[in-house]
């Protein structure tokens, strides 16, 4: 969180820098060349410009809160999947219950304490992650209800583990996703023709300060939708507020066993 702070006014020094070159050298190219329409014609352009440059920021921008708010919404889905498997598990009451609920323990401990971590620094998903969730799978597929009590539960707990699957693929892609490189290329285009195009205008302190202001705030929405891009890490990132409210002490202290002799004789493919 602090790296992000303190990138935030480096970056956006670097488009004021940037818009600034663009009018100074703009200004220094053209003058000899305006007319007394120059100006009128610079300023249409400007405004068409600065608009399709305000739509386009504004557009991403939304994209990106989606984003988070769509993560945020899976996983509070995943957490109550996780927590369902868990307690169905214990309804269930078969020999097998005991290694499933751990294996769902130890599951939701691993996202909500290094999974997360993970998809922000690296945007990939834990492969132990997996492997508990594998493990948990193969327990399932060799479970054989004995009562329709278990059956019932028993199909439950395997429409669950597959809907959990989905959505872990769909947290590793969005955590790949980033922004695009185009969108990036376009702003900064963007940034380019709206100072650029001031050039009729003359540099004093006044002038210089509104196109400054200007390219501040272009460079402030910028590097925020940079940092929302990854809605796994700060500034933006998603809670886990469900993983949190499943892993209680009990919860915990599954997880913190050994794996049942079970778990250790399921299949590994």
């Amino acid at each position: 969180m602090t790296g992000s702070i303190l990138a935030a006014p480096a970056f956006v020094l670097l488009i004021v820098g940037i818009s600034m070159a663009a009018y100074g050298l703009t200004r220094r190219l053209l003058r000899g060349h305006m007319d007394e329409d120059t100006r009128d014609l610079a300023g249409s352009v400007l405004f068409r410009i600065a608009s399709l440059h305000g739509l386009v920021l504004a557009l991403v921008f939304a994209q990106d809160l989606a984003n988070l708010r769509d993560v945020s919404v899976s996983a509070a889905h995943e957490a109550t999947l996780v927590a369902d498997i868990y307690y169905d598990a214990g309804r269930y009451a078969g020999p097998e219950s005991a290694a499933i609920q751990h294996a769902m323990a130890h599951y939701g401990l691993l996202v909500a304490e290094e999974e997360w971590p993970r998809l922000a620094e690296q945007r990939r998903l834990l492969p132990e992650a997996w492997g508990t969730w594998e493990r948990a799978y193969h327990l399932l597929l060799d479970a054989t209800p004995a009562t329709a009590r278990q059956e019932r539960l028993h199909g439950i707990m395997l429409t669950d583990i597959r809907l959990l699957s989905e959505l872990r693929d769909t947290r590793g892609n969005v955590a790949q996703a980033g922004v695009s490189t185009v969108f990036v290329f376009a702003a900064l285009i963007g940034v380019i023709l709206v100072s650029a195009a001031y050039f009729p205008w003359a540099p004093t302190r006044l002038n210089l300060g509104l196109i400054a202001g200007f390219s501040a705030f272009t460079g402030v929405v910028l590097y925020i939708i940079i940092a929302f891009s990854n809605p796994f890490a700060s500034p933006g990132r998603a809670p886990t507020v469900g993983f949190e409210r499943f892993l209680t002490p009990e919860v915990r202290a599954m997880a913190a066993q050994p794996v049942p002799a079970q778990a250790q004789e399921a299949p590994a493919d």
